[in-house]
């Protein structure tokens, strides 16, 4: 059953209508389809929606889920961004809407000597992220990398998301391992954190193939052998594109169903109109 909960268009950083990536996603054979727009910010992000244009968002995709009916599940999402002691979930802006899921997303890192319009986001280009590293961190990565476990795992906490969006996002700029060493075991340490507040939780993990279809990482998020502590500890998963074009949709899907075959998942959990369920792994 071919699905996909990830997935944005030009009412944010995405470079085709919803009516295209719905058009798109039916021709190849997809059964749901969910669309997860960048949520407003309270500070201007070029890649958010903004505040005003969600209500024609909302209108979109109802109209679309009418159009598809009896051919295509069409569910309405959001990526809301979690900043500690600043934005989630639970804003009145998010409470009000009746969404069918919402995705949780850690971009921004909350910094107590910093307003958030200049927080830099953890996968800006690798200069904006050197600079700010330099600037906030004393240039030591290793703290980034730990405050941005630490965020994840208070979004976890704090309840209210019902996707957790790619979890190891913190590594898109190291390539090569250009700013820490993924196997080091104090990187380890600071992820695992994030894995034991997952469990339990309820919230699905989603296995992202964002970054390979745009050449940034070599492995799905999350890596290997953290989607083997989550099978242990029996967090389920989806497998999304996180896809901008219309081409993404079904690009590097195969890797990420052989990523979750390889940690030993058998099945998918995924959202629905009605609830969440569970498909094979196919």
């Amino acid at each position: 059953m071919k699905c996909n909960f990830h997935t944005h268009s030009d009412f944010c950083d995405g470079h085709a209508s919803v009516a295209a990536m719905a058009q798109a996603a039916y021709q190849f054979g997809f059964a749901s389809l969910g669309f997860s727009s960048h949520a407003p910010l309270p500070f201007f992000a070029e890649w958010n929606m903004t505040t005003q244009r969600l209500p024609d968002y909302l209108a979109s995709i109802k109209r679309l889920a009418d159009d598809y009916r009896g051919r295509m599940e069409i569910l309405c999402g959001l990526e809301i961004d979690f900043i500690e002691h600043c934005w989630g979930v639970d804003q009145p802006l998010f409470r009000q809407l009746q969404l069918d899921y919402r995705l949780l997303a850690i971009h921004y890192i909350y910094h107590p000597d910093l307003p958030p319009e200049q927080y830099v986001a953890v996968d800006m280009a690798d200069d904006q992220l050197d600079a700010y590293i330099a600037r906030c961190y004393g240039g030591k990565p290793r703290r980034l990398v730990e405050k941005y476990y630490q965020a994840v795992t208070a979004g976890v906490e704090a309840g209210g998301f019902d996707i957790l969006a790619h979890l190891d996002l913190i590594k898109k700029n190291n390539r090569g391992g250009r700013l820490f060493d993924e196997g080091s075991a104090w990187y380890r340490r600071a992820a695992m954190t994030a894995v034991e507040a997952l469990a339990g939780s309820g919230i699905i993990v989603e296995i992202n193939t964002g970054g390979l279809a745009r050449g940034k990482t070599d492995t799905v998020y999350p890596a290997p052998w953290i989607l083997a502590e989550l099978q242990q500890r029996d967090v389920q998963i989806c497998i999304n594109a996180d896809a901008h074009r219309p081409e993404h949709l079904t690009l590097h899907r195969a890797a990420g169903l052989e990523a979750a075959a390889a940690a030993g998942y058998r099945e998918l959990e995924i959202p629905g109109p009605s609830g969440r369920r569970s498909i094979p792994l196919a």
